[in-house]
């Protein structure tokens, strides 16, 4: 059982589901002026910073 909830684990994290909520703590914690954005909004602006600064990738 143990073993099955850390695989899920290591797989949320390696597919970065749990970034959103890290990304609102964060905003909480350190910036508590400036409002979440929604998580739409999260995803959509960092895939393009992604696509404006693709750094070290593959393809």
């Amino acid at each position: 059982m143990k073993v099955l909830r850390t695989l899920g684990w290591y797989v949320r994290e390696l597919m970065g589901d749990n970034d959103y909520a890290r990304y609102v703590a964060h905003l909480s914690r350190h910036h508590p002026e400036r409002e979440a954005p929604s998580e739409r909004e999260y995803w959509r602006s960092r895939y393009a910073t992604q696509d404006a600064n693709p750094g070290a990738r593959c393809c």
